[in-house]
């Protein structure tokens, strides 16, 4: 098993949103129409470094209902990254909104974390600081167009029906495929809350932390951030300095870095504990016992989690010089791989 088939998958899961039941009152309309039910196709990528390119790939729902004061959006986004790391990551969350705050499920750590609604939702300023740029025909309807420096929206009725941000190469795109407006959203749909304790969090940061621990924020927030970061310095996209520039995409790929990060280690723990436990098997059944911890660890990095020897007493001494092998190579970067600071640096402790 070459050691570039063991760099691979992290499990983030499915990202799903809704908003609570509001008094449905004309002077808090987020829509121009009462219901309605939109399919999106989610893509993006781009490269992280020159070792380093991302992919997305997924769909989303948003549905409402009382012009918008009750609202549901399910996300299902899938995140690879090929060259020095190979990666995959489904992104999983459940976002409840109310009148003035969000409340996040987290079910990796089985929390509910509340945050401020952030302003600006209105339709009115849903285009603010951007320039009309025509009409578009999405899904069979015909929206308004506005952009500016990496933003593309396209509204129609107040909901948005494509939407992109595009910097430095990288971008992300949410395009409607499908429209319905005669529905009758009387539920969450996937999104209904489970019996988690609720923390409190504050908002974001300009530099896409929050005040307390929580889970990385999704491609797509982190990418928008760093668009507001430039557009708040007046800096345009071709005059980013090369520093400023370096430090961005090592914010966008920080959660990749940080999984990886512990992975990494992990695996070659594994390595070692699976391979003395191979050595002391005679026979297929003790042999397959002996890799039970390993493919659990493979799962996450390959997407693969099946593996068996079928004849072990013929393929023994291959099998543990292909783990030796494998051993070696990891051993001799994780020096490296431990004192990383970043995607960068994680990436040039791959290629040594």
């Amino acid at each position: 098993m070459p050691l570039k088939r063991l760099f691979a998958v992290l499990f983030w899961g499915v990202t799903v949103a809704a908003v609570l039941p509001l008094q449905a009152k004309k002077d808090v309309t987020q829509y121009d129409v009462p219901q309605a039910e939109i399919t999106y196709k989610i893509s993006g990528g781009g490269a992280l470094n020159r070792d380093l390119n991302l992919t997305l790939e997924g769909n989303a729902t948003r549905r409402f209902r009382d012009w918008g004061a009750v609202e549901f959006i399910e996300t299902n986004i899938v995140e690879r990254t090929n060259g020095a790391l190979h990666y995959i990551a489904h992104r999983a969350l459940c976002e409840k909104r109310q009148e003035k705050k969000i409340l996040d499920v987290d079910f990796k750590t089985k929390k509910i974390l509340q945050r401020p609604l952030p302003k600006g939702k209105e339709i009115k300023k849903r285009t603010e600081g951007l320039q009309f740029k025509g009409q578009l025909m999405v899904a069979n309807v015909v929206c308004d167009m506005w952009e500016e420096n990496g933003v593309r929206k396209c509204l129609y009725k107040g909901i948005p029906v494509f939407r992109e941000y595009r910097l430095m190469g990288l971008y992300y795109r949410e395009e409607a495929v499908d429209i319905r407006f005669d529905i009758n959203v009387t539920d969450e749909g996937k999104c209904a809350m489970p019996d988690y304790p609720v923390e409190k969090f504050s908002l974001y940061t300009s530099h896409f932390k929050t005040k307390n621990k929580r889970s990385p924020q999704a491609f797509s927030k982190r990418l928008q951030k760093a668009i507001e970061i430039l557009n708040a310095k007046g800096m345009e996209e071709d005059k980013i300095p090369a520093r400023e520039r370096k430090r961005l995409m090592q914010l966008l790929g920080e959660p990749i870095f940080k999984e990886q990060a512990v992975l990494l280690p992990k695996l070659l723990e594994t390595l070692k504990k699976t391979r003395a436990c191979l050595v002391q098997a005679e026979e297929n059944d003790a042999a397959n016992a002996c890799l039970y911890d390993l493919i659990q660890i493979k799962s996450y990095f390959t997407g693969n989690g099946h593996n068996k020897i079928d004849d072990w007493q013929k393929d023994r001494e291959k099998i543990l010089a292909s783990f030796d092998e494998n051993i070696i190579t990891l051993q001799r970067k994780m020096k490296c791989i431990r004192a990383a600071k970043n995607i960068d640096d994680l990436t040039m402790c791959i290629h040594q």
